[in-house]
């Protein structure tokens, strides 16, 4: 507990320092460029960053940080054709901090596409044990705001979205634990959308706050305890379920957040054993692609990875590859250490 809160303190010290100092160019190193395209033919392109933890109160310091990346993202010379926020938007799920993310939001023309997926921090509203509550209810408080900042209309915690031909799927927790609640019904609906999407024959992209049980080096990635039990710090008891639909199709990719791991290699002895990109194999022999996202408020000190906030990927699809491309989008940098080329089945 003590050093998570420590890790915490620091970590927003850090994040005034960079909402000050980006701007007035303190920052060491030469900006790499706008967003573009890595190669000609683009099919579809978009930005994925989790973990804002937007708050109502210091607004210079939250909203601030996040709209140095929404700036770059705007900036882009080849325009996103979405930005998905992977959870925890905001720190307890107030309805002032999702005025926050709103207001940061109309300032800029990120993308014509806006992903918004539930984290575990966004279900602690001020009506957590009454989900459903009609007035200021999780599940409304989310309906309303994907309805405000992407023009959706949503009455469950999971959609999905086509761009480009390109499945794009939400999953989300149904209750407010640290760890996600699928129910059945979510459940059957994913896998209807897979097989929907599998028939495009071009990549399919799940969007889940909590990675898959035992991936990124959970569960000890989680707090770092090497007793902690196998579901701590992910999906939790429905992962296995949602992993069985991932496994019956090919060209998936499965992106995270929630850890606060920085960018990392696998193969790094450095800190904690895991890698930002893992692969498992399918039913087919093949492998998905799981990717997990960096906190883009915080540092991270403890799992022995890329130490920067501001952080997270670019993903391009091209015919026959996926390139995966870490970016500072706070500081407006390429970290090309990290980046993935993943090439597609069939």
């Amino acid at each position: 507990m003590f050093l998570s809160i420590f890790v915490k303190l620091v970590s927003l010290f850090l994040s005034v320092f960079m909402t000050v100092a980006q701007p007035l160019g303190m920052i060491e190193g030469k900006m790499q460029g706008k967003i573009t395209h890595a190669e000609e033919n683009c099919r579809v392109s978009f930005a994925a960053i989790s973990d804002i933890h937007l708050r109502g109160n210091f607004k210079f310091i939250f909203q601030g940080m996040l709209e140095l990346g929404l700036q770059d993202m705007a900036d882009a010379r080849d325009k996103l054709d979405a930005v998905a926020f992977v959870g925890d938007i905001t720190d307890h799920g107030y309805v002032d901090q999702w005025n926050v993310f709103t207001d940061a939001l109309s300032k800029y023309d990120i993308a014509d596409n806006k992903l918004i997926v539930v984290g575990n921090h966004d279900t602690w509203g001020p009506n957590r044990e009454e989900f459903d509550n009609p007035e200021d209810g999780v599940q409304v408080t989310f309906s309303k705001y994907n309805k405000l900042i992407a023009g959706r209309d949503v009455s469950t915690m999971y959609y999905s979205e086509i761009i480009n031909g390109c499945y794009f799927i939400a999953l989300g927790s149904e209750e407010d634990h640290t760890d996600a609640y699928l129910s059945d019904t979510q459940l059957q609906w994913f896998a209807g959308e897979m097989a929907k999407a599998a028939e495009t024959g071009l990549p399919i992209f799940v969007f889940m706050h909590q990675p898959i049980n035992k991936t990124h080096g959970l569960p000890y990635n989680w707090e770092l305890k090497k007793d902690d039990p196998d579901e701590e710090g992910g999906i939790g008891n429905e992962s296995d379920a949602v992993v069985a639909i991932l496994k019956q199709y090919d060209n998936v990719f499965y992106i995270s957040g929630h850890i606060h791991a920085g960018y990392k290699k696998s193969d790094s002895v450095i800190g904690a054993e895991y890698g930002s990109v893992e692969y498992m194999e399918n039913n087919n022999g093949n492998p998905i692609t799981l990717i997990n996202l960096p906190s883009y408020l915080y540092f991270d000190f403890i799992h022995g990875g890329h130490l920067a906030n501001g952080c997270g990927w670019i993903v391009e699809v091209y015919d026959g590859e996926v390139l995966l491309r870490a970016r500072n989008f706070a500081t407006g940098t390429w970290i090309k250490l990290y980046d993935e080329t993943v090439g597609l089945v069939g």
